[in-house]
């Protein structure tokens, strides 16, 4: 019975202490699978179509994106997003098949009218701080959730506001952008 508890307590100790660095092979999996995701993920939300992410993403994940992208467009919104750079801060790899990738992502978003197309906003420098949750199903790894922890950008959304129609001439040009952080709660943004 002693024996069966030292092993027992032996192998609990041996889980907490899991080297989680992942191999080069999979780190280099890993980062592809992210890399294709994050352009797939783009081409989602300018075509509105949740199944952009297939093979890239599971049907959980596609099926959450899909929510968002109907939630824009019953707000009238569709976004075009560029991406334009993504730095892998950290990549960990989890008993094989589990990983978890955090990266620092830089986004040029254009906000448009979901029926007409017309732009509505813009902002060029859309930094977002994202953890990214895969599963390797079938040898092949799939992003399985897709958090954005913060959000911070350069311009924001940089739009002229017509001025309203008086008849006379406005002297002032309207607001183009504003700058600073912004906190988004929402955990799908591109």
């Amino acid at each position: 019975m002693a024996m069966v508890v030292v092993v027992t307590l032996g192998m609990i100790s041996l889980t907490g202490c899991e080297n989680t660095t992942p191999t080069p092979q999979e780190r280099e999996a890993i980062t592809k699978t992210v890399r294709q995701y994050l352009n797939q993920l783009s081409d989602a939300y300018t075509n509105m179509d949740a199944r952009r992410l297939k093979g890239v993403a599971s049907k959980g994940e596609m099926a959450a994106v899909s929510k968002v992208l109907h939630r824009l467009a019953m707000s009238g919104d569709r976004l075009e997003a560029s991406l334009r750079r993504v730095d892998f801060e950290d990549i960990e790899v989890f008993r094989v098949v589990n990983a978890t990738v955090k990266l620092l992502e830089v986004w040029d978003v254009r906000r448009l009218d979901a029926f007409n197309g017309k732009e509505k906003g813009r902002n060029p420098n859309t930094i977002q701080h994202s953890v990214i949750q895969l599963r390797k199903i079938d040898g092949k790894w799939l992003v399985t959730f897709r958090s954005v922890l913060e959000t911070q950008g350069g311009s924001k959304w940089g739009v002229a506001t017509p001025p309203a129609h008086t008849g006379e001439a406005s002297a002032t040009p309207p607001a183009q952008e504003s700058t600073g952080a912004v906190s988004t709660p929402a955990a799908k943004n591109p």
